[in-house]
């Protein structure tokens, strides 16, 4: 079988990068395979042959296979997929980065950007970013509204005597500092739902029935100072009574109180205060992992490679239609080594009580949808227990969006906590090979398979992962899954205690990761499990007809639709 493989150079530094530059080598065993960068040789991987996509020809291969996922640098293969279709390596179902990438008018509002948010993204996509326009506001006028001393902002009804009432979406401000949960008492309709939001990430969801139409909505924070919620209902519909009594109103839940707790105690918010004026309009980029903006790879590409059932069922219900998918796990290799901890500990210059203690490592880009906080968080709360657990955070850091240091500072785990930023992917190795234990957590998710969990199992450690349908295909035996919620931080805690506490069930996971990157996962698996799917794909749209020449115009003209 003769493959066209279209990728981005080693230069560029990702998930997807190094996936690809791992599986090249046994891909090459299991087929003719050909390297497509942008611009050929110039940034083809080390010790590779590449050439510039513009030289590619699909009627001249077997299958033409795309590394895609939600990178900006993957823009370039969004035309050419439209064009020519082809194979695609689905990393991620959202692809918000690389929507904007490819259509920067998806950032700048209008006409323009709506439109290309109802292509991309669908009917649903696009009033989900309406609403988020129109209940949003930019900081300085949340700022204004919180210098006024009023809480509640926008989207709330006149006073009554045990509550409020808020239309679809009401916004408020939690007026401390370090606020870490908040607890909200509802009252609804039977089949509508509420939300709380963060800048556009859903926070926790609940549901009225018949029995439960008087609920609490209780979510952790990550230590923010000032937050300002967004309280979202499913519906906001006139109910008969109000028809018959001529009340107007378009009601969302009724709020009977708000509390939450920061670093001084429990405070309540006074639903008697007065309402700020509308804030202003913003970009939806608080919305990046909400508008999946898929459609023109899921919708026209030929087949589809993926690493879950989760994100199978997804491209299904998308299209609609019989299409061919595959499955095919993460890669992995067999990295472990049979040598104690001790003297990997010793390389790394770790002494004292990081030497001799229970070391945790999490692998991968430092950032808050990793759901650092509530690591951090529980290993605070477990060092009350197990005052040995020590945990580096082997990462680069991106202070603009999650500042680590300040919370490793507040939750005084100065002497417990490494961040040891970017490092060279060996001494990254170093680092799992010296721990006891992995932990790599997501939420919310772009629906991908993590890499930092196949990286810890490859490394032959135990890991605990977050409880998402993303990670439904990994062995429990190996991977124990903790699930999102108000309770993620006192479970995280205990399961760091007893895993701690418990040599032999670790020993039980580190044999059971071997196990499955040995029989499931190895590179050498994912290769023949690769070309077995594309063996029974159909050949590429591209190889089938002339409109390969109108792929490339559009790519020399910087991919314009």
């Amino acid at each position: 079988m003769k493959v066209a493989l279209i990728t981005t150079p080693a230069s560029l530094r990702s998930g997807i990068g190094d996936y690809t530059r791992h599986l090249l080598p046994f891909l090459r065993e299991e087929c003719d395979l050909r390297l497509f960068t942008r611009r050929g040789e110039e940034d083809a991987p080390p010790g590779q042959e590449s050439r510039p996509i513009s030289d590619l020809d699909a009627r001249h291969f077997d299958q033409v296979l795309y590394q895609l996922g939600n990178e900006i640098h993957h823009a370039f293969m969004v035309p050419m997929v439209r064009a020519i279709g082809g194979t695609v390596v689905l990393h991620d179902w959202v692809l918000f980065d690389l929507a904007l990438a490819a259509w920067p008018d998806l950032a700048r509002g209008g006409l323009r950007a709506a439109r290309l948010l109802l292509r991309e993204g669908g009917m649903a996509e696009l009033r989900r970013w309406w609403r988020n326009r129109r209940a949003r506001p930019v900081e300085r006028d949340a700022d204004r509204a919180a210098a006024s001393g009023a809480a509640l902002v926008e989207g709330w009804h006149g006073p009554e005597a045990e509550g409020r009432w808020t239309s679809q979406t009401a916004l408020f401000r939690l007026p401390g500092r370090g606020v870490r949960r908040a607890r909200l008492e509802l009252i609804g309709e039977p089949g509508r739902s509420a939300s709380l939001l963060h800048r556009g990430s859903r926070l926790g969801s609940r549901a009225f029935t018949e029995t439960e139409r008087e609920i609490e909505l209780e979510v952790e924070l990550p230590a923010l100072d000032r937050p300002l919620l967004a309280l979202e209902s499913s519906a906001a519909r006139r109910t008969g009574g109000q028809r018959r009594s001529g009340d107007r109103r378009r009601l969302g839940v009724f709020v009977a109180s708000i509390r939450y707790w920061d670093a001084a105690g429990e405070h309540a918010i006074d639903l008697h205060g007065p309402v700020v004026a509308a804030p202003r309009l913003r970009d939806p980029a608080g919305l990046r992992f909400e508008l999946s903006l898929n459609r023109s790879i899921v919708r026209l590409a030929d087949a589809f490679l993926v690493h879950s059932e989760h994100v199978k069922q997804l491209i299904l219900d998308s299209r609609n239609q019989p299409t061919p998918i595959g499955v095919v796990p993460h890669g992995g290799e067999s990295r472990w080594r049979e040598e104690d901890r001790g003297p990997e500990r010793d390389r790394l210059g770790l002494s004292g009580p990081w030497r001799d203690g229970f070391l945790i490592a999490s692998f991968g880009k430092v950032q808050a949808h990793k759901r650092v906080d509530v690591l951090l968080k529980a290993l605070a709360r477990a060092r009350r227990e197990r005052p040995d657990l020590h945990l580096a955070l082997v990462g680069s850091l991106e202070p603009d969006q999650f500042d680590a240091r300040s919370l490793v500072r507040r939750l005084k785990l100065e002497g417990s906590v490494r961040l040891e930023d970017w490092v060279p992917q060996e001494t990254a190795w170093s680092w799992l090979h010296a721990a006891d234990l992995a932990v790599q957590l997501r939420g919310p998710s772009t629906g991908g398979a993590s890499g930092g969990v196949h990286q810890a199992l490859s490394l032959g450690r135990g890991v605990i992962a977050s409880d998402g349908p993303e990670q439904a295909g990994l062995p429990e035996d190996c991977v124990v899954k903790v699930p999102r919620g108000v309770d993620e931080v006192s479970e995280l805690a205990r399961l760091l205690v007893e895993l701690g506490d418990d040599p032999g069930r670790r020993a039980g996971m580190e044999a059971a990761a071997r196990r499955y990157v040995d029989e499931v996962c190895h590179w050498r698996h994912v290769a023949r499990m690769y070309v077995e799917h594309m063996n029974r794909f159909p050949r590429a749209r591209g190889s089938r007809g002339s409109v390969v020449s109108v792929a490339f115009r559009r790519i020399r003209r910087g991919g314009r639709d």
